[in-house]
């Protein structure tokens, strides 16, 4: 193995170290000196990795954005209409968010400039570009709409995409283990659904219930449910 392959699966090794600390000591709480014990190695080891914590932080967050993007394409790959892939694109999210909580967790803190600003300036880049990465798979699903029927101006399709994201974040918020009260409401998987179906139907979209776009996005779900499920990091890694 070459030393750049020795040094990815390092890399990788502490970053599931890193993960495990956060998720049992808390994703601020956490310290170099944890990661380092958990990962067998020393607190200069992982310097020669990552500039500070919030660097490492924000390396794990690369890696949820990581996931996202590969449960995006698979979902482009499946014969759906614009309308239900743009749906299925932002549920999965949603489900990814809730499933990876402590990366979840650290996505809201990473967004945080005290907190980026302590990166790598080309950790910082790949963020950005992940975050405009997932921003363009949901602006291609409404253009396919839109030379499906769905007739959306570049404005509305820039908004539709805001409150899509929005409703993403605002469902992590309000159902995560961490949250100091959470929404009862919001814990209903079907309640999401009719959040956005209501945002849909707010653009002028078609008059649905959350329950009619479950029915016809389920088949993309259930692909995401199965990737969800897979380990954050493989086998190897452990």
């Amino acid at each position: 193995m070459s030393k750049s392959d020795l040094y990815k699966v390092r890399e990788t090794r502490i970053l599931l170290a890193a993960l495990n600390t956060a998720s049992s000591k808390g994703a601020l709480d956490f310290r170099m000196a944890d990661v380092a014990r958990a990962a067998e190695c020393s607190v200069g080891t992982l310097y020669g990795h990552f500039i500070s914590k919030e660097d490492m932080m924000a390396a794990l967050v690369q890696v949820g954005l990581g996931r996202r993007s590969e449960f995006a394409k698979k979902v482009n790959a499946i014969e759906l209409s614009g309308l239900e892939r743009f749906v299925s694109l932002l549920v999965l999210e949603q489900q990814r968010l809730a499933h990876d909580d402590i990366l979840a967790q650290l996505e809201l803190l990473v967004c945080y400039s005290d907190l980026w600003r302590r990166a790598a300036d080309k950790r910082v880049a790949a963020l950005r570009d992940a975050s405009e990465e997932f921003d363009q798979q949901l602006d291609a699903a409404l253009i396919e709409a839109d030379g499906e029927g769905f007739r959306i101006s570049d404005e509305q399709r820039a908004r539709l995409i805001a409150r899509g994201r929005a409703a993403v974040l605002g469902a992590q918020l309000q159902t995560s283990r961490q949250t100091l009260v959470p929404c009862g409401v919001m814990t209903n998987d079907g309640e999401f659904y009719n959040v956005l179906a209501d945002i849909v139907r707010c653009a002028n979209g078609p008059v649905m219930e959350g329950s009619e776009w479950l029915q016809k996005c389920q088949g993309a779900l259930e692909l995401g449910r199965e990737l969800i499920e897979q380990p954050v990091f493989g086998l190897d890694a452990a």
